[in-house]
């Protein structure tokens, strides 16, 4: 503990707090700095840091002036920290307790001015290490509290944890009402929608009143069609994790776990696709070391046949048995090769491992050919990142579709009744789909009817057919690849490169234009504008220069 005696270099920070409803005398900024400057200065000692905490409140520590106080006082850049009341400090007791015992650890004292609690003298310090031992105890009472909770839980065949998506509560579809509501009051829904939806909640709250609690799983009537969607395509063979999870993000849905609603992503469907939950199990796994997991019937209804399920599994294990036999015979892959081209003397790079490191460099030496750029090789991860600023940064309109459309079918003979002919199937499909979430109509009748109409968009006349199943998967790609870029392999990276672009010039490690596949060009053409250093020229992407025009590129 430091030594606070007024004669001593005693270093203090100053943390205040307000809330919204708080900016009255004695519980404003300035008011509780100037008291603490005053009460600091009285001692002698130096003020090193004032952490303002504006319009929050404090329930919790999740406070960013709080938490970069914690960490200044790890690093140890004050003795003391001090405050006009404690209840600035925080107003929860076991946060109190709890920081109170991290920041002793840190050598760090607290000092309330207004309760006149002061940690740095002796009977102070009796006073922390009694709090201390409260607050342990409160932890661990509090830890066997949950854990007893969550095994009751267990027990009864409740769920844990995070609610699997493809399942609501009752009080959650409450809270869907709500907002549902409250957006269609904004315009944020139309009238059809909101009736339709709203109808659907009310009629599930009617049949679980009186038979589920508030927080039993329910079968969401919105998202287990993703669910169901999800194993039986997967159970196919045809997809991996990554293209699952673009085609749940591409028919609409999102995850519901801890961090909100997002595109899905690989990790989240192995996840998935591996949940016994949906057979209509639960499970619990004590904390104690070497307990085992204990599996029990749930009070939930199950979302897929345990056929299903073990046929997912049983494709799983031939995917991981590929991969592993794949990987005993493993090369580096180089999602760029055949596409680099050196501007300086026109040959195409080539992959190569050099020391470990994966790399591009150019075979202008091998073959007697003077190059005039100085780098001859150049970090993979570094060119790939570059090449893929472009796919990152491309925002795809809306409307892409019916732009789209539009050239394409301007270049059939019958343009108009081919535009109109399309228009209706696709408007068919979508009604259809309604009628399924509805339930008016079963799911064999909805998958029967939704393939013939996709059979009939299918024969349209080329080139609108063939263009749009590609432009479909293409946009798919951009549209996801932001989320799914980090947990692509570099196989699938290739995939992605190869279908967007026919050839990258480069000159001293640098990409400084790319063509377009004939595919993405029909797609830069319903964007309004290029993010970030790329601008379009005719049928090429140019890296902007310094001057602001791009730069020469001539092979």
């Amino acid at each position: 503990m430091n030594n606070l005696d007024p004669g001593n270099h005693v270093r203090v920070a100053i943390y205040t707090r307000v809330s919204t409803e708080e900016q009255v005398d004695g519980h404003s900024l300035s008011a509780q700095i100037e008291l603490v400057q005053q009460y600091a200065s009285q001692r002698g000692w130096d003020i090193v840091h004032i952490y303002e905490e504006r319009g929050r409140s404090g329930k919790t520590a999740l406070r960013p002036e709080f938490q970069r106080m914690l960490r200044a006082a790890e690093a140890r850049l004050f003795d003391i920290v001090v405050v006009h009341k404690l209840d600035r400090f925080s107003r929860s007791l076991q946060d109190v307790l709890h920081y109170l015992g991290h920041l002793d650890k840190q050598g760090v004292s607290l000092i309330s001015i207004s309760e006149n609690w002061d940690f740095t003298t002796p009977i102070g310090r009796l006073m922390l290490a009694m709090f201390a031992a409260l607050a342990e105890w409160y932890v661990n009472n509090l830890s066997d509290e949950t854990s007893k909770g969550k095994r009751e839980r267990a027990r009864n065949g409740s769920w844990n944890g995070t609610l699997p998506f493809g399942y609501t509560t009752p009080r959650r579809l409450k809270q869907m009402l709500l907002d549902l509501g409250s957006d269609f009051e904004a315009g944020g829904v139309d009238e059809v929608e909101y009736s339709e939806k709203a109808a659907i909640i009310e009629d599930l709250l009617e049949q679980t009143t009186g038979r589920y609690q508030d927080t039993d799983a329910l079968v969401c009537p919105f998202t287990s069609p993703g669910l169901r969607l999800a194993f039986e395509q997967y159970s196919s063979g045809l997809y991996s994790d990554t293209e699952i999870a673009a085609l749940l993000t591409r028919n609409g849905y999102r995850t519901n776990g801890q961090f909100g609603s997002n595109p899905f992503g690989k990790d989240t469907i192995t996840h998935l696709l591996q949940n016994r939950f949906y057979l209509g199990e639960t499970s619990y796994q004590g904390k104690k070391k070497g307990a085992t997991k204990q599996t029990i019937a749930g009070r939930h209804e199950p979302l897929i046949s345990q056929e299903l399920f073990d046929k997912c599994q049983e494709m799983r294990a031939k995917r991981a048995g590929a991969w592993s036999r794949g990987s005993q015979n493993k090369v580096a892959v180089y999602p760029l090769s055949s596409l680099l081209i050196c501007r300086g003397c026109g040959s195409r790079l080539r992959g190569a491992t050099l020391h470990g490191e994966r790399r591009y460099r150019d075979p202008a030496k091998d073959r007697g050919v003077v190059c005039p750029a100085e780098i001859k090789s150049m970090n993979a991860e570094r060119i790939e990142r570059q090449a893929a600023e472009i796919l990152l940064s491309l925002i795809i309109p809306g409307d892409w579709r019916e732009r789209v459309m539009e050239r394409i079918l301007k270049e059939s003979p019958d343009y108009a009744g081919l535009k109109k002919q399309h228009t209706y199937l696709q408007g068919q499909r979508e009604r259809l789909k309604k009628l399924f979430v509805m339930d008016d109509i079963s799911e064999k009748d909805y998958r029967k009817q939704r393939d013939a109409l996709q059979t009939q968009i299918d024969a349209l006349p080329l080139p609108a057919r063939g263009r749009l199943i590609d432009l479909e998967q293409a946009t798919d790609l951009l549209n996801n690849v932001q989320g799914m870029w980090d947990a692509a392999t570099l196989k699938e990276r290739e995939t992605w490169f190869k279908l967007m672009f026919s050839r990258i010039l480069v000159y001293d490690g640098q990409i400084e234009s790319i063509e377009p596949t004939p595919l993405f060009l029909a797609l830069l053409e319903t964007v309004d504008s290029l993010d970030g250093p790329w601008c379009r020229e005719g049928n090429r992407l140019y890296r902007v220069s310094d001057t602001g025009g791009p730069g020469d590129d001539t092979p």
